[in-house]
């Protein structure tokens, strides 16, 4: 499973021409989602409509809910990584991607390591 960040998807026409391996482990069959946080924050653009259509269709439409458990995990991570305000967000789509088990690309590779500790698996090319 694959979890992308907003950047990330924001990426995807540049890592579709560049054979990026995300999206061949796809293409290949392995399910990817983004977190709700994440795709509002892509809708809240600035996006084209083709954009938000072409990113849909390659997600498959799979928009994970965050949930309960999700609110608490990334409360934990907001205070371990020494409560800065920017990560606030970060937390929460980390802890979506912890629940889900799946590997996360981010451009923000920096944002998230505080995050790895407490479960985030970080794509070693996310920032490719």
């Amino acid at each position: 499973m694959i979890h992308f960040d907003t950047n990330a998807l924001i990426a995807l026409p540049l890592w579709a021409r560049s054979g990026h391996p995300a999206l061949t482990r796809i293409v290949e069959g392995e399910p990817c989602a983004v977190c709700a946080v994440v795709w509002y924050e892509f809708l809240a653009g600035p996006v084209e409509a083709e954009e938000v259509r072409l990113a849909h269709a390659f997600i498959r439409g799979a928009v994970v809910p965050v949930e309960a458990a999700d609110a608490r995990l990334a409360a934990m991570l907001f205070n371990d990584a020494g409560r800065r305000r920017t990560l606030k967000t970060d937390a929460l789509i980390a802890a979506t991607a912890i629940r889900a088990g799946a590997e996360f690309f981010t451009l923000n590779v920096a944002d998230f390591e505080p995050f790895v500790d407490h479960g985030l698996h970080l794509a070693e090319s996310a920032g490719i």
